[in-house]
């Protein structure tokens, strides 16, 4: 099963989104340049790197990750350097030039090159065909969903409404109802309009991995205001049930080495949470390695209850729960009710709310 994310580093995520492959552009070399040759065998490169960065092994994932990404950019100039102005793939290239930077800049917090990418957009756009537009308006909305991975009400509202303009300007494009659910996500603490968009995504595909996808969200939507309950051992192999935690909230997080982003949730809560001893703090590994659990968990887990199974995202611990994107961040009540699918925004709030209808 694909799990599609908005990841600068991939958990397996759908190419397409992350920015990897540009759906709906050929995959063929058609260089018509006198350096016919040259270009061809540049495309080759770009092509061959499409299928992302080697598996993390030992190193560092986003270390690793940005040496892909810097790879994918050499071959791009390069092909770019060489081929000829008439050569068919010249906007596809330079459009997944853009795309890679913007990747660049997320990685590294480099306005300079995000900057470089926008005006690369838009020099692209001013003679774009309609299906060209659409690749461009799809990576502008990529790109600022992983420049503001927690976005804030207004932004939220802003997303929304280009997300449906994208729709209502490119009806037959297949990544419109993706988009929606992608957006959707961004909805936890409005479960009413998240469900309003994922009915809008699943009238919109046929794709059985997108309906599984939203399947999995609307499962989420129904565990509202119900008793959770989940066992597991934790990394001592002592048993653990959250129900021992019945009589006061408790912050469950979801996360992997391989999604730095769900590593800067767990120490955006730690930080929220210090406020808050007496609220209870339990973290679910999603690494198929426990090096790769050891890793992730260094330095954040003090306080924590930690489980792990090793089966990834096969694991009951998530597929049980439709979790399928990291970070995911629950709040439960004293009661042992899951009462917010998003335990990162406001959670003071969340918490002073919880604490008044004792």
């Amino acid at each position: 099963m694909t799990m599609w994310t908005f990841d600068s580093l991939p958990v397996r995520a759908g190419a397409a989104l992350l920015g990897l492959v540009p759906a709906g552009f050929s995959q063929e070399a058609r260089a018509t340049d006198p350096a016919e040759g040259e270009a061809a065998a540049a495309w080759k490169e770009v092509q061959r790197l499409e299928s992302g960065p080697p598996s993390a092994g030992q190193g560092d994932p986003k270390e690793i990750y940005g040496r892909h990404v810097a790879a994918q950019e050499r071959a791009l100039r390069r092909f770019l350097e060489l081929a000829g102005k008439e050569n068919g793939l010249l906007f596809d290239a330079r459009f997944r030039l853009a795309r890679v930077l913007a990747l660049r800049a997320e990685l590294e917090a480099n306005g300079a090159l995000q900057a470089e990418a926008d005006t690369l957009l838009d020099s692209l756009e001013k003679g774009a065909t309609h299906a060209q537009q659409g690749h461009i308006a799809f990576s502008r909305i990529s790109q600022w969903m992983r420049r503001n991975r927690f976005p804030n009400p207004d932004q939220r509202q802003e997303l929304l409404a280009a997300a449906r303009e994208f729709r209502e300007r490119y009806p037959s494009d297949i990544r419109a109802a993706r988009l929606l659910v992608e957006v959707a996500t961004q909805f936890d603490r409005e479960p009413e309009v998240k469900r309003g968009i994922l009915n809008d995504a699943g009238r919109l595909t046929k794709d059985p991995e997108l309906t599984q996808r939203i399947g999995d969200e609307m499962r989420k939507l129904g565990l509202l205001g119900r008793k959770l309950e989940m066992g597991f051992s934790d990394l001592g192999g002592r048993p653990f049930k959250l129900e021992q935690h019945r009589g006061r909230p408790l912050v469950l997080l979801y996360f992997s080495e391989g999604s730095p982003p769900s590593l800067s949730a767990w120490r955006t809560l730690n930080e929220l949470l210090g406020g808050h001893p007496h609220v209870a703090r339990v973290a679910v590994s999603l690494d198929e390695s426990r090096a790769s659990l050891e890793r992730a968990r260094q330095g954040l887990s003090a306080g924590w209850t930690v489980g792990w199974d090793g089966l990834g995202w096969g694991s009951p611990l998530a597929r049980r729960w439709g979790i399928n994107s990291l970070p995911t961040a629950w709040l439960i009540d004293a009661q042992g009710k899951l009462v917010s699918l998003n335990a990162l925004e406001g959670l003071d709030a969340q918490l002073q709310a919880l604490s008044s209808k004792r």
